[in-house]
This record gives C-alpha cells, structure tokens and sequence, in this order.
C-alpha cells in the first residue's frame, strides 16, 4: 500500500519530457539557428547561410551545452531526418536525366580517388602502427561518405564500440575544417562551378559538408556537388561486400557475424537516394507543375537547418579522444584524395 510520504514525493517528481517533445525542443533550436544563419548571410553573402548554420551551430554547443541541456535533444536525429529531407527536396528541382548524366560522368574520377584514399589509409596507416580496423574505418569514411560508410562498414569488420566512436570523430573534424576550407580555396584556385563541385563532391567527407561546401561556393556549385557525393554513396555497396569477402585474410580468427552478409549490404543501401531519383523522376515528367521552384526553395531551406544541427554536434572535447595517429592517418588520407581529385581534373580540362 502507498504511503502518504510515497504519494508526496511521487507528484513532486518532475515529468520528464517525452521523446517526442525532446525531439521538438531539438527541431526548434535548428530552426532558430537557421533563421539567425539567413538573417546573418544577408549582410555577408559570399559567406552565406550554411557556414553561418554551421558555425553558429559550433559555438552554441561548445558555449550553452550545459545550460540548453542539449544532451536531450536528440539533435542527431534532427540532422539525420533534416539532411535527407532536404536533399529528397532537392531532387524535385532537377531532371532525372541530368543527375544520371552527372553521376555517370563522375563515375570514373570517384573510383580513382576511393582507390587512391583506400591505398593511402590501409597503406600509411600499416607503417603508422594504426590498427587495422581503424584503417579501414578511416579509409571508408574519406573515400565515401564520412559517419554512414562507417555506420554500414563496421559491422562487417566487426568493429568495436571505441574505435567507431574514434573514427566518426575524426571525420567529423576534417568535415569541419572542409566546410570552411574548401570554398575560399576554390576561388583562390580558380575553379569553375563544375569544378570546384567535382572537387567538393568527391573529396569533402560527410554528404552535409559537401553541401554546406558546395552551396557556399554558388548554386550550381551546390547542386553538382551534391549530385557527385550521391553517387560517390552509393559505392558503399561494392565496397561493403568486397570488405565482406576480404574478411577470411584480414581477421581469420574472427567468429562468424550473426548478421549475414546479405543482409549487411541491404542495410547499408541509402534508401534517401532513391526516394531523390524518384522526386527528380517527378519533376522531370512535369507532375509537379510549377511547384518545382518553390519545392527548391524549401529544400535549401531545410538543409540549412540540418546543418544547424550538424554545428550542434561539434563538439571539440570529443574529439581529443581519437588520439594523434588517426588524426594523422585521417589528414594524410583527405590530402590524398584531394590532391588526386584535382590532379585528374586538372588532366583531364575538368577544371
């Protein structure tokens, strides 16, 4: 029987929040941020509202964590949902035909580069004393797509908790550095929009750092770039099985994953992509009317916000856990593809 003393201390207990107003609490806070980063990229458009989302997102998180308790906001979700949001919204702007023309013609340069950033990762990081594991993980999130290549990669090669953690670290601060790096560079070098999105598109990380990357850079930029670092993750998939089928001679002591590898590879397929070519596909057969430009509009939009919430999760202690060679093997390897990125461009009059 309950106790008037229990009946007391029960109601004074604070409700905590849901999940669900956890997560509202999570959206608002982007949505802010987002309206500070327009508001803020009218006075200085050469910047403009991605790297102000971005950068705002920075300091909030690393100067108000504490007091927004922002721990419980599930501001990782809002970047995840946001993002793929905004990129399906995208897709509803543009023609099927030219995001395959785009992709098909990228194709090439992407499997040099991958090439080239795999290579450097297993190979520099063997004489670096890097575990093997991290190397592949290292490797796999510059060559493809950041935090998701190793999300879909680490299963496979039966990664532990910690050196997931360390890698998605060490491309979340290379992807920090591309975002503001990448675009003053470009125009320092000259690249044409084409260009500079081949550039962005195949050798910044994490698909909102080729985002924020590209659209800083110009529109068209933007968009080529976004279209390149699409098709760039869909190459999680060959690579998936190959490191799936290379696991007997990269760990032959390892026990069998509960998981097959089938099924691996079905959830490593970025179901985000195709909901894009079908928006696109929408588009191209003229079922949305005139609505694509606003549709366009509302898209830029909502990748502002994600970035918002991608600012958010910047947090700099986080990343002294990853340790001086990851870091290392991490830059030498971003260096890498790159450098090749542009080289082959530049061979190739892509610039």
């Amino acid at each position: 029987m309950a106790t008037p003393q229990n009946v007391a201390s029960t109601a004074a207990a604070p409700r905590q929040p849901s999940a669900q107003m956890r997560l509202a609490g999570g959206v608002l806070l982007c949505l802010l941020i987002a309206v500070v980063a327009e508001w803020a990229s009218t006075y200085a458009p050469l910047v403009g509202a991605p790297l102000f989302a971005i950068a705002i997102g920075v300091v909030v998180t690393n100067t108000l964590r504490e007091p927004l308790r922002l721990k419980s906001l599930r501001i990782s979700e809002v970047s995840k949902l946001a993002l793929k949001g905004g990129i399906i919204l995208l897709g509803a702007s543009l023609d099927i035909g030219d995001i395959l023309r785009t992709g098909l013609d990228s194709l090439p340069l992407l499997i040099v580069t991958i090439v080239v950033g795999l290579v450097c990762a297993l190979g520099v990081g063997r004489a670096m004393g890097v575990d093997w594991r991290m190397r592949c993980l290292i490797g796999i999130g510059t060559t493809i797509c950041g935090g998701s290549a190793i999300a879909a990669l680490a299963p496979v090669l039966r990664a532990k908790a910690e050196e997931i953690a360390y890698a998605i670290s060490v491309i979340f601060f290379f992807n920090m550095i591309a975002v503001f790096a990448f675009p003053p560079l470009g125009h320092l070098i000259g690249l044409s929009d084409t260009g500079f999105g081949l550039w962005a598109g195949t050798a910044v990380n994490d698909t909102s750092a080729v985002v924020a990357a590209g659209f800083a850079y110009s529109h068209d930029a933007g968009i080529m770039a976004t279209i390149v670092k699409l098709t760039r993750t869909t190459l999680i998939i060959p690579l998936v099985i190959g490191f799936g089928f290379a696991m007997p001679w990269l760990d032959p002591e390892a026990t069998r994953s509960e998981t097959s590898l089938a099924q691996r590879v079905y959830n490593a397929v970025p179901m985000f992509i195709l909901l894009f070519l079908g928006a696109a596909v929408l588009n191209s057969l003229g079922l949305l009317g005139g609505y694509a430009p606003d549709i366009q509009l509302l898209g830029r939009w909502v990748l502002v916000v994600a970035l918002a919430a991608v600012g958010l999760q910047g947090y700099w202690s986080a990343f002294v856990g990853a340790g001086t060679k990851p870091l290392l093997l991490g830059l030498v390897t971003w260096i890498a593809v790159g450098a090749s990125s542009l080289l082959i461009q530049s061979w190739t009059h892509a610039l």
